[in-house]
């Protein structure tokens, strides 16, 4: 097949992945508030859920109909990396001072369990290739160690939103009375013929992506971690621009930090399942524990500007927004430090792949 076609396919099927992203967040949201979910636990772990799906598709279809289990590794662990990459965007596009210094306490502890289980992933990707004597076993017992703290972190965020003190957004003015209130079995529709939107879409981009590897005889596991990891962040994009135009920093930082739990502690165990022949972390590259260790640098880096941007309590780290002007505005070095990373280690694991 032409490349030409194969980038035309990778596009199209991106495009309907962000399509139906739009309605799983608008669902997500109705949902949530019908059931009178916290607002950071819908970023967290809803919108989270919705948001990964591209992952969780294009994972299975890799392992189960193309038996390209590094194309599954690289879209998750790629996408960790993308995920905290859209944080140093976010950050550039927020006019109301540093992004970090306007959330609360809540997206911490969403980091802190983001680096545990990216951790866990790295460290059985390197275990397994260290030590052969588990290849044989369909399931790994890294792969249990990494699903049990993946449901300790869901537990303790849930914990965590329902002990927090923190207000409720108001709806937004300018929507509409069906925008402003919904109804929860519409939502319920919705929010699965969007998942199966997305999900099919995912099948389709992963036989784009494999094309395009064989194609251009790249490496499997620099496409996974470029190509279909960025194509699979769109949702993650999408609703977190959405969550800032709608004054809810907080909402688009959970959303990013906890769907790197979801890549992890869900979407790598269910590709775990899917692959037969042995465990998987036998079978995918070196490679991606590597990808894990800069996602978790990454991670620590938000950490610490969290930590100094929120200091005393002091929203945007003590700097008053309209003191914020020109330069000031969008020269924040967290995000471009974020964002240098991301670009480096792009380039180095194309080489290295």
């Amino acid at each position: 097949m032409p490349a030409a076609l194969l980038w035309l396919q990778l596009l199209a099927a991106a495009v309907l992945i962000l399509g139906g992203a739009r309605y799983l967040a608008s669902a997500s949201d109705v949902i949530a508030r019908r059931t009178g979910l916290g607002h950071t636990f819908v970023g967290i772990v809803l919108l989270a859920t919705a948001t990964s799906l591209p992952e969780l598709g294009t994972g299975i279809s890799a392992i189960g109909l193309q038996d390209s289990p590094d194309l599954a590794a690289g879209s998750a662990f790629g996408s960790n990396m993308v995920n905290i990459f859209i944080i140093g965007i976010a950050d550039m596009m927020w006019r109301n001072g540093p992004l970090l210094g306007s959330v609360s306490r809540a997206p911490r502890l969403v980091a802190v369990l983001g680096i545990g289980v990216i951790g866990i992933g790295a460290v059985s990707v390197f275990v397994h290739h260290l030590n052969s004597g588990m290849d044989g076993w369909y399931f790994s017992p890294l792969t249990a160690v990494l699903v049990a703290f993946f449901l300790f972190s869901t537990y303790a965020l849930y914990r965590s939103e329902k002990g927090s003190d923190t207000p409720e957004p108001q709806p937004d003015p300018e929507q509409d009375e069906e925008q402003q209130v919904g109804e929860l079995g519409p939502a319920i529709g919705l929010y699965f013929a969007s998942a199966l939107v997305v999900i099919a879409s995912s099948v389709w981009l992963s036989y784009a992506g494999d094309g395009l590897a064989n194609r251009h005889g790249w490496d499997e596991s620099f496409v996974g971690t470029q190509f279909l990891a960025i194509s699979t962040s769109l949702p993650e994009l999408a609703t977190s621009i959405a969550a800032l135009r709608l004054g809810a920093p907080e909402m688009a930082v959970g959303n990013l930090l906890g769907s790197n739990l979801f890549n992890m502690g869900f979407i790598m165990a269910a590709n775990e399942l899917a692959y037969t022949d042995g465990t998987l972390w036998a079978a995918i590259s070196p490679l991606h524990g590597y990808t894990a260790l800069i996602a978790i640098g990454m991670t620590v880096i938000v950490i610490g500007a969290l930590l100094i941007r929120s200091r005393k309590g002091v929203p945007n780290g003590g700097i008053p927004a309209t003191e914020l002007t020109g330069v000031r505005r969008w020269a924040k070095p967290e995000a471009l430090l974020l964002i240098a990373i991301y670009i480096g280690a792009s380039i180095g694991l194309f080489y290295a792949g």
